[in-house]
């Protein structure tokens, strides 16, 4: 069960640690330092990577600004690492391709000190310049607008308004500044209901008690309604349950609840975080067909999954997240490898299915491409 729990962090990790590896290799390659320099640089890199270790054990325990600047400044790096491994694998592929396939005096250039000097230069401009962007770009919430017909809404509920938050991804890095500010957009939309789809946490954090307070800021008609993500159980499921009943928000477990005008709620936990901490799998097909096809119907699911049984069982809308939209753009492809559904609104039949960006950030505080949303969805009679 621990095995399994810990596989997602323990892969993200190896991968940061072999491409800190390769990047430390690509300076002195290039740069080929005199050896006092070369170990001064391996020495920032092994404090670089393992102070995000640090980091995260230290929040568990004690939640300060000591802990906050050695998680941001090490997750941020591990940003920078990234954007800086695209641009120098592009640029051995460039003199790889140089030196097997020469044109007249590449090869010496190529391979001349003052041309390796300089492409460090310009490739470490290049990475500043990119993860400032992607560093600004995070923080900027934008609100995306959907009109949606919904299947079975009564005439007395049309123009009924939903607002869609997802993967706040509350913990080291995210804490109740940021919360508060998240919170506060969402009240100025004055929305009917307000829906909480999954990994409102990050992991496991001294001060989790402490977003109680934002989130019972929380304002709509009809109620705030949550569902569980993955994170969540990495957290431990019960304890950010508590938090949120706690704040006043209604956690959907497996469970409808019947909204004035016959709306049906239906949230289902994510099946991913269940099974790798040895909890019981919801069974998707029984719990959707609860629902009565005849009223309109609202699944709150974590994962842009199994859309197309819940279509054919009648679901009007799926809303999903857990992607980030495919957070930094060089990593699209390979997202859309792991989801068919990976950003945006889709459709099949008389059902759609939204999947949000969300407003936090996985890894390093960046996005790139896949700017943070808050999702205001009026909902509308079909005609």
């Amino acid at each position: 069960m621990l095995l399994w729990q810990n596989f997602g962090v323990f892969f993200v990790h190896s991968m940061y640690f072999l491409a800190s590896i390769y990047l430390y290799n690509w300076f002195i390659r290039l740069l080929q330092p005199p050896p006092r320099l070369r170990h001064t640089i391996r020495l920032i890199f092994i404090i670089l990577v393992g102070s995000l270790l640090i980091g995260k054990f230290l929040g568990r325990y004690d939640f300060n600004s000591f802990s906050y600047f050695l998680s941001f400044s090490s997750s941020t790096w591990m940003g920078f690492t990234f954007f800086f491994c695209v641009f120098a694998a592009a640029s051995d592929l460039i003199r790889f391709l140089l030196k097997t396939f020469p044109v007249r005096g590449s090869v010496s250039i190529a391979n001349s000190r003052g041309f390796r000097r300089t492409l460090v230069a310009v490739i470490a401009g290049l990475t500043l310049v990119t993860g400032g962007c992607a560093l600004r770009e995070a923080y900027k919430i934008g609100i995306t607008r959907l009109d949606v017909p919904l299947l079975g809404l009564p005439a007395e509920m049309e123009g009924l308004t939903v607002l869609q938050v997802s993967d706040v991804h509350y913990g080291m890095l995210v804490e109740n500044g940021r919360l508060s500010e998240i919170v506060a957009r969402i009240n100025e939309l004055n929305p009917d209901i307000v829906v909480i789809t999954g990994d409102l946490v990050d992991e496991s954090v001294s001060h989790m008690e402490r977003m109680a307070g934002p989130l019972s800021k929380l304002k709509s008609r009809l109620g705030v309604f949550a569902i569980t993500g993955n994170h969540e159980y990495y957290a431990g499921v019960d304890r950010v349950v508590a938090i949120m009943e706690g704040a006043g928000i209604h956690v959907l477990r497996n469970e409808v609840t019947v909204l004035p005008g016959g709306l049906q709620l239906l949230g289902i936990d994510d099946p991913t975080g269940a099974r790798r901490v040895g909890a019981p799998v919801p069974d998707f097909n029984r719990i959707v067909s609860t629902l009565d096809p005849r009223k309109p119907s609202i699944l709150l699911y974590h994962q842009p999954q199994n859309f197309e049984r819940a279509a054919s069982a009648g679901v009007g809308l799926q809303l999903s997240g857990h992607t980030h939209g495919s957070q930094l753009f060089p990593l699209r492809p390979i997202s859309h490898v792991l989801f068919s559904h990976l950003r945006g609104l889709y459709s099949q039949g008389n059902s759609y299915m939204y999947v949000s960006r969300g407003v936090g950030t996985g890894g390093p505080p960046m996005r790139l491409g896949s700017p943070p949303e808050l999702v205001y969805i009026r909902l509308h009679c079909p005609t």
